[in-house]
């Protein structure tokens, strides 16, 4: 951790700009110049993720919104004004006290980061560097958001990991995936974002769309919700599908196909939003463990036949259970780390 913390000092004079960038305060010059800097190297890209992520791990990015950093300091060299209207001060004085309030306010930043890096240490654990490649894994009990060197952004499901060039090449922007994310792509007609899987090659101009690598048996699944994505073996590229909006294609050892998406939850772990309608509670268990990265377990058959309605945005996994056991009279038992729903009386 104190090698991190020694690189990001170097660069303390973005951290505002950085902060600015992720509460919408910036300016397009400003947008411009601080993804300049954060494509010189891949000390930079890492320091404007981990950044991101610490506001969000201490739940900053909401009153970020409501703080302009350029008029609270405003806001305080007019109190200085004031002051040197009331009382004199001689120039060497003022100068220590504007340094010193300089130091202050990035003191504070210092303190803020390493305050969130004892919480978020896990984070860093999971940033490698090799070879000019930087790899990005999630954890199992953490989703991130990753701002790529051309501004699309990726967010990773948990167990999942990404690897990128420190620079995109001219001609293409080529990147591997492990598991689940989904991608926002800047549109760059001239060179295409190209995503490899094991088996799979996903090709794109400028979209979004939901890629996921992890699904037994070597298969690859690719929704589309703006755009459109070709996708083709990684050995055989004559064998390609282009796929539209609200569309899923899928590649396995076998086929190559694709179809009009019917799940509502596709991306309920990237959204939280999650939608049953006269769903059994066998595919509404096997939704939850998959959005939550749980282990919900039945083996009761006419529990699993039961149909359930609802909707939940942004609730804990044990919000929901208590809202289907109250629904159907059921009760959980916790079993290692499983959760079983069992019948009351039971």
């Amino acid at each position: 951790m104190k090698g991190e913390f020694m690189k990001t000092s170097n660069n303390i004079e973005y951290w505002d700009l950085i902060a600015k960038y992720y509460s919408d305060e910036c300016n397009q010059q400003e947008i411009d110049e601080l993804l300049k800097w954060k494509n010189e190297n891949i000390d930079n890209q890492i320091l404007f993720n981990q950044i991101k992520e610490d506001l969000e791990i201490i739940n900053l990015n909401k009153s970020m919104n409501k703080i302009n950093v350029d008029s609270a300091w405003d806001k305080l060299r007019d109190r200085i004004q004031k002051d040197e209207q009331n009382m004199p001060i001689i120039e060497e004085e003022k100068s220590r006290f504007v340094a010193f309030a300089a130091i202050l306010k990035y003191a504070a930043a210092v303190i803020l980061l390493i305050s969130v890096g004892f919480f978020s240490a896990k984070i860093y654990q999971n940033i490698t560097e090799k070879n000019g490649m930087l790899e990005f894994a999630s954890l199992n009990d953490l989703r991130r958001e990753i701002v790529l060197p051309d501004g699309s952004t990726v967010i990773l499901n948990i167990n999942s990991k990404i690897s990128y060039p420190n620079a995109f090449a001219l001609n293409e922007r080529r990147i591997e995936l492990d598991g689940e994310a989904f991608f926002d792509v800047t549109k760059e007609s001239e060179r295409p974002f190209i995503i490899e899987t094991n088996d799979a090659e996903v090709k794109v101009l400028g979209t979004s769309f939901n890629v996921n690598a992890s699904i037994p048996g070597h298969k690859t699944e690719v929704f589309v919700e703006t755009g459109l994505v070709q996708l083709s073996r990684k050995r055989n590229g004559d064998e390609k599908i282009l796929i539209k909006p609200g569309n899923v294609g899928v590649l396995s050892t076998n086929i190559l196909t694709k179809e009009k998406n019917y799940d509502k939850n596709i991306v309920a772990w990237k959204t939280k939003e999650i939608i049953f309608y006269e769903d059994n509670l066998k595919n509404v268990i096997e939704t939850l463990n998959k959005v939550y990265n749980s282990d919900i377990t039945c083996e009761n058959q006419d529990i699993l036949n039961l149909r359930y309605t609802s909707t939940f945005r942004d609730q804990d996994i044990d919000s929901i259970l208590n809202v289907i056991c109250l629904t159907f009279d059921l009760k959980t038992e916790n079993l290692d780390d499983r959760i079983i729903l069992i019948k009351h009386g039971s």
